[in-house]
């Protein structure tokens, strides 16, 4: 089975204090129910107690004694393994077996044959830097706001659900899915293109921005829409479609109207259209454009053909391109597409078109209490810098006077600007350099190491819970 054509990273050691509760849990309920199970003689933990989907990390069993036979330990519903004892580590040496979905499993114990009464959480995560903090998805959240969106989307408008919010695209999907059922589904890759369809999903499925031509036949194979870029690339296509002997390739002309992004120029759009429609291995389902500034009060704008306006100026060209392309008889069944969740969000009904790509209404900012995410690390360290101590390279930001800190490690720096909060308050970042961010703790006097720092991303703008630099991500709910 297809699963994301990447390299999966190693994972590193994380503390074990809701390890340590969960074992004594797991006891209690044990001696309750009479189990026969062994009782360890110290705590009993994993180290690390996360890893990425695809498995094969170690991991290190702590038994809570001096046993030092072979033992067996099972995560999940997976088949057990076998842990060698490691005289460096003195503990058992575990290969975590892999899992298609994110979510945390109970690992259960053999000693000698006999299973011990703590049941020992680890979590599996999406690739991500498995240095960086995990982020959980409530997927009972997206669902919700799946419905929300179902509940305001205009009649007679086809739902297109954009999935380019990172990892498990494949949960997130049938979350999506099952909730709403929309039209189509928009994705940044390919991967993530077969990723949906392997998971399940029968919906029309179209990559955006770039449909690399020699990858042609996994867009065929998969049932795939792609995008096309210009003739040179409808005329490859299209031999390399023929070849297939299958039916045609299903494309999407998407038209740059003032972006700088995806999309041939509108004098352009004309040409590239009548290349696929000329081809007949080819057809054209789709002719989209990407709006860059949309505003609440775009309607307005719109009725008055105010051409100071960004939004006016990009519809006019872009109907213009998509009137020249019907005018000659072609791209008549077409959808048009460009509005997303900022048109729904307005109610900008003269951009619903055919299609809307709705992707921040799932996932987008909001209210604490409306986040679909929790993001949480600690300090790993607290001390107090003196006057004229400096901060950064070259010294850029000396203390004016002493000054609390406290320090997080691994935080991705992202499009947009993370905020930190220590004990309920928000604390500023006196520098970040990822591996390191250094945190003001001024307001904070009584802070300590390994005290949980709340990570968030600003609530008032657009986030990616992935991105470029991609998180650990694991679901709930």
């Amino acid at each position: 089975m297809h699963r994301n054509r990447k390299t999966r990273m190693a994972v590193p050691a994380i503390g074990t204090t809701v390890l340590l509760l969960a074992g004594c849990a797991g006891t209690a309920d044990v001696a309750e129910q009479g189990d026969p199970s062994r009782d360890a003689t110290g705590t009993v933990s994993l180290v690390p107690s996360r890893g990425a989907l695809n498995g094969g990390n170690t991991v290190l069993v702590d038994t809570g004694d001096d046993t030092t036979a072979p033992i067996t330990a099972t995560f999940g519903d997976s088949p057990e393994v076998e842990c060698q004892f490691d005289q460096r580590s003195a503990r058992h040496a575990c290969t975590a077996p892999g899992r298609h979905t994110p979510g945390t499993v109970d690992v259960t114990v053999n000693v000698e044959g006999t299973p011990l009464p703590q049941q020992l959480p680890y979590t599996y995560t999406t690739d991500g830097s498995q240095a960086s903090p995990a982020m959980v998805i409530n997927t009972e959240t997206v669902r919700q706001r799946a419905q929300e969106v179902r509940a305001i989307y205009p009649y007679g408008v086809k739902l297109g659900a954009v999935l380019k919010n990172g990892e498990p695209v494949d949960v997130f999907g049938r979350v999506i899915n099952d909730a709403v059922s929309p039209d189509y589904f928009f994705v940044p890759t390919l991967d993530d293109a077969i990723t949906l369809r392997e998971s399940g999903i029968q919906s029309s499925i179209a990559v955006m921005y770039v449909s690399r031509v020699e990858e042609i036949p996994l867009f065929l194979h998969y049932d795939i829409e792609a995008s096309a870029i210009d003739s040179a690339w409808a005329e490859e296509a299209n031999r390399i479609a023929a070849a297939s002997g299958g039916d045609p390739l299903r494309v999407h002309l998407w038209i740059d109207t003032g972006m700088g992004r995806e999309g041939v120029v509108p004098d352009d759009a004309f040409t590239v259209a009548r290349t696929i429609e000329e081809s007949p291995h080819l057809e054209l389902v789709g002719i989209a454009t990407h709006f860059n500034a949309i505003k609440a009060d775009d309607s307005a704008a719109i009725a008055a053909n105010d051409l100071t306006r960004h939004t006016v100026l990009q519809k006019n060209r872009f109907e213009g391109a998509v009137n020249q392309i019907r005018e000659a008889g072609m791209g008549q069944n077409a959808l048009i597409h460009a509005g997303a969740t900022d048109v729904l969000v307005h109610g900008i009904e003269e951009l619903n078109y055919d299609l809307m790509r709705i992707g921040g209404a799932f996932f987008g900012a909001s209210a604490p209490e409306e986040r679909i995410y929790s993001w949480t690390t600690t300090l790993t360290q607290v001390k107090e810098l003196p006057a004229g101590w400096c901060l950064d390279y070259d010294c850029t930001t000396p203390t004016a006077s002493p000054i609390r800190v406290g320090l997080v490690n691994h935080v991705p720096r992202r499009e947009n600007e993370v905020e930190f909060t220590v004990r309920g308050v928000k604390v500023p970042a006196l520098l970040n350099h990822g591996t390191v961010v250094t945190l003001d703790l001024s307001g904070v006097p009584d802070a300590v190491a390994g005290d949980e720092v709340t990570l968030d991303f600003d609530p008032r703008a657009f986030y990616n819970p992935d991105g470029t630099a991609p998180l650990p991500v694991t679901t709930t709910g």
